[in-house]
């Protein structure tokens, strides 16, 4: 799983869930499975849905995990994802 072709996931470029150059075999494996998590969370507004914003609600979550326990890699690999994310969903609109 090299290649940026390899890393896309559906209508998702490579480039927006490509790892950073220090990411570990492992790291990288877990950007890109929380990169298909939050394809799939719903935002009000989007396609007739007027619930809760799941990806806002993520966001909460994880930065209450933040605060609970700081300095943790994969808290921080979440954050970069929901901000990719996020710009992702913007730029489609």
């Amino acid at each position: 799983m090299n290649s940026k072709a390899e890393l896309s996931i559906g209508a998702i470029p490579a480039d927006n869930i490509a790892a950073t150059e220090e990411d570990s075999e492992e790291q990288r494996n877990f950007r890109h499975r929380y990169a298909q998590e939050l394809v799939k969370k719903r935002q009000p507004g989007v396609d007739n849905y007027y619930g809760a914003d799941e990806l806002l609600e993520e966001r909460k979550k994880v930065n209450q995990q933040q605060m609970t326990t700081p300095g943790r890699k994969g808290e921080t690999i979440k954050q970069e994802e929901i901000d990719k994310e996020m710009v992702r969903r913007r730029s489609t609109r």
